[in-house]
């Protein structure tokens, strides 16, 4: 599982950039512990192509603005923590040396039974501190169940949830809604909430 010296300790972003693991797995690094990430299920794959192809559709014609599946993300005052989330919205320029992505407005995450708790407890509190982020998306992939934080004037941050195939899913960040049945078709989930 790659160099076991390197996991034996508490790494920087930059080490953990740096390390080569010789597996097929992908990792995160949470206050500077190496994280395996477990496979996910058809249904997650499912949920990220699709709202990736509902924002992309959108964004087509901006200039600026762009969606990334499995983007590195970082949070401010860490240099040990790197997460992978499912889908960023970034409106920063690329550049093709960064491997973070910068500046991100929309952070996207599809909750499984085997991640949601970790990425409630640990993910949403540091996206929080993101100053360019103005929205964050859970979703069940279980059920049709979407939770959206965002922030208000700068700081307070407000919840939204839309339960059930009729509801319907709006990004304020970057203008956006459709239907939550268009989002879960082909899915096997529960209709309710």
């Amino acid at each position: 599982m790659g160099d076991p010296v390197l996991l034996d300790r508490r790494l920087t972003i930059d080490e953990f950039l740096a390390w080569k693991p010789d597996d097929d797995r992908r990792y995160q690094l949470i206050d500077g512990v190496v994280r395996a990430m477990a496979p996910t299920r058809r249904a997650h794959g499912r949920l990220v192509a699709a709202l990736s192809r509902f924002i992309g559709n959108h964004l087509a014609d901006s200039a600026r603005c762009a969606v990334e599946t499995e983007p590195g993300i970082t949070v401010p005052d860490s240099d040990r923590t790197f997460f992978v989330a499912d889908l960023a919205v970034s409106c920063a320029p690329h550049d093709p040396a960064q491997i973070a992505t910068p500046d991100p407005i929309l952070i996207a995450e599809i909750l499984s039974p085997s991640t949601e708790a970790e990425d409630r407890r640990i993910k949403v509190p540091a996206y929080l501190r993101i100053p360019t982020l103005r929205e964050i998306v859970l979703l069940a992939q279980d059920r049709p169940a979407v939770e959206v934080l965002r922030r208000r004037d700068g700081a307070e941050w407000l919840q939204d949830g839309v339960r059930g195939l009729d509801g319907v899913l709006r990004l304020e960040s970057i203008d956006l809604a459709f239907p939550l049945a268009s989002l879960y078709r082909g899915l096997s989930v529960q209709s309710g909430g």
